[in-house]
C-alpha cells in the first residue's frame, strides 16, 4: 500500500524507505481517531509507567474535555494536576508568545511524569515544547478541528516578534475524539477546512522550489497532501452540517499534515505564502495589541487571495534586462526602513534574517533568474497541474460561511496588500513573492 492511502492511525509509529532518498519516520506513537477515543488515556498514561500527569489547556478546553479528562485520570488512580493558560488582558484567547511558555513552565510540576495536552494549536505548540527538554511523554487530545501540525516536530510561535516555527518533539500519542471534536464552534471547523485547503498553494510552491532551486521534495508525501486536501474540500459541505463521517475526514487530513512535516523535515507539505499572511497579521497584531483572527480562518483567506495572485502570475512574460536591472538596483537602506516602518518592535530581527540568509543577494537572485527563466513551461504547467481557480474557493467558502476576504475578520484590503509585500521577508523560505522579486515584478503589480 502506498503511503498516501493509509490513514493516521495506521502511520503511527511507521518508518518508509522512499523513493524520495530518504527513510521517513515518525516519533509518534499511537493515533486513534474516532468516537470516545479520550476514554483510552489512562491506559495511554499507562503505557509510559506513568502515575503523575500534568494536564494543560485554556479556560474553554478545559470546559470542553479538560475537565472530564482529568476526572477520568483520577477515577483510574492516577494524579492529575491541571494548569489552565489564560488569555493576556485585552485578548480572548491565549496566544503562542514566550510569556505563554514561560507560565506554562512556571505552573509545570516537578513530580509529574507524563503531559497531557487538551485544546487546540496554541495548547499543542506550548505543551509540544513544554515536553522536549526532558524528552517526557506527551498526549495531545485536540478539542476542535481548527488547524493542522498536530502531529508535527516543529511549534508555531511567536519569538523576538517574530512567527518563528521552531523545533520541538511530536506528541508520542493523539487521542482525537470525534464525540468532542464535533460539538465544537463552527468556526473552530471553518478554520480546520481552511489550513487544509491551502495545501493546493503550498504543495504548489514545493514543486516550483524543487525546480528553480533544487530544494528536496516528496512526491509520496505532496500526493498525501493532495489526497487529503481534496478530502477536505469534498466534505467541508456536510462536516459544516455536523456529518461525523465528514468532519473525522477533516480531522484526519489535519492528522497527517503534521505527520507530512516530520516525514520531510520541513514545513513545505503544509504551508506557503498563504501561510505568511496569517503570520504577519498575527505580527501586527501582536504590535498593536489586538486580538487575532483564528490562524485557520487566516490561512483560508490567504489561500484564496493567493490563488488570485497566481492567476495573475501567470499571464506574465519574464524579461531578462528587466529583472536584471532591478536585483542591481535593491536598495538595501530603503529596504530597512520599510521594514521598521512595518514591522515596529520586531524589525531589529527581521534584517537579522536578511543578514543571515541574503534572500536579496544580488548573485543569488541572477543565478535564480536564470534558471527561472531556462525552466518558465516547467514553473507554469506546475501551476496549471496543482491550484485550483479561485472561484471554484470562494464557492465553497461561501456555501459554507468561510470568511472570503480579511475585511471580514477585522483587517483591510491596505493590509492584506502590505502583509503580501512583506511574506517574502521573514523566513528563507521560496514562496511567490521571492519568485517575484527574483523577475523584478513588485508584488502590487499582480
Amino acid at each position: 500500500m502506498r503511503m498516501c492511502e493509509i490513514t493516521p492511525a495506521e502511520l503511527a509509529g511507521k518508518h518508509f524507505s522512499c523513493a524520495c532518498g530518504k527513510e521517513h519516520a515518525s516519533t509518534v506513537r499511537r493515533v486513534v481517531v474516532g468516537s470516545g477515543a479520550y476514554l483510552g488515556l489512562p491506559d495511554a498514561v499507562r503505557a509510559f509507567g506513568g502515575k503523575s500527569v500534568f494536564l494543560a489547556a485554556d479556560e474553554n478546553t478545559h470546559s470542553a474535555q479538560g475537565e472530564a479528562a482529568a476526572e477520568l485520570l483520577r477515577k483510574n488512580n492516577i494524579k492529575c494536576t491541571v494548569h489552565l493558560l489564560k488569555a493576556e488582558p485585552g485578548f480572548e484567547r491565549p496566544e503562542p508568545t514566550e510569556a505563554a511558555l514561560g507560565n506554562l513552565v512556571m505552573g509545570s510540576c516537578s513530580g509529574c511524569d507524563v503531559i497531557v495536552g487538551v485544546g487546540g494549536g496554541v495548547v499543542n505548540d506550548l505543551c509540544k515544547l513544554l515536553s522536549r527538554p526532558g524528552n517526557v511523554p506527551y498526549i495531545y487530545m485536540p478539542t476542535c478541528p481548527s488547524m493542522d501540525g498536530y502531529t508535527s516536530d516543529s511549534a508555531s510561535v511567536i519569538y523576538n516578534g517574530v512567527k518563528s516555527s521552531v523545533s520541538c518533539k511530536c506528541p508520542d500519542v493523539l487521542l482525537a475524539d470525534t464525540d468532542v471534536i464535533s460539538k465544537a464552534p463552527k468556526k473552530l471547523l471553518l478554520a480546520g477546512i481552511g489550513d487544509m485547503i491551502a495545501k493546493y498553494v503550498s504543495i504548489c510552491e514545493w514543486r516550483i522550489s524543487a525546480l528553480i532551486n533544487g530544494e528536496y521534495y516528496c512526491e509520496e508525501i505532496a500526493e498525501m497532501m493532495r489526497r487529503y486536501r481534496a478530502a477536505a474540500f469534498d466534505n467541508a459541505e456536510k462536516a459544516v452540517q455536523g456529518d461525523p463521517a465528514a468532519v473525522e475526514a477533516i480531522i484526519n487530513g489535519l492528522c497527517l499534515v503534521g505527520t507530512a512535516m516530520t516525514y520531510a523535515g520541513c514545513s513545505r507539505p503544509a504551508s506557503g505564502v498563504e501561510h505568511y499572511y496569517s503570520h504577519l497579521w498575527d505580527m501586527r497584531c501582536l504590535e498593536e495589541h489586538r486580538q487575532c483572527e483564528l490562524h485557520g480562518i487566516q490561512v483560508g483567506v490567504g489561500t484564496l487571495l493567493s490563488l488570485r495572485k497566481y492567476e495573475n502570475f501567470r499571464k506574465i512574460t519574464p524579461d531578462r534586462k528587466k529583472a536584471e536591472r532591478s536585483i542591481r538596483s535593491f536598495d538595501r537602506a530603503a529596504w530597512e526602513r520599510d521594514v521598521r516602518g512595518y514591522f515596529g518592535a520586531s524589525a531589529g530581527n527581521i534584517i537579522g534574517i536578511e543578514d543571515r540568509e541574503g534572500k536579496y543577494d544580488a548573485g543569488k537572485c541572477l543565478d535564480r533568474l536564470g534558471r527561472i527563466i531556462d525552466n518558465w513551461d516547467g514553473i507554469t504547467r506546475i501551476i496549471d497541474e496543482e491550484l485550483i481557480p479561485s472561484e471554484k474557493l470562494e464557492e465553497l467558502f461561501k456555501k459554507i460561511g468561510h470568511p472570503t476576504s480579511p475585511e471580514e475578520f477585522g483587517e483591510s484590503k491596505k493590509s492584506a496588500g502590505e502583509a503580501f509585500r512583506h511574506t517574502c521577508d521573514i523566513r528563507d523560505k521560496y514562496i511567490l513573492t521571492r519568485l517575484l522579486f527574483d523577475l523584478g515584478i513588485s508584488p502590487d503589480e499582480i
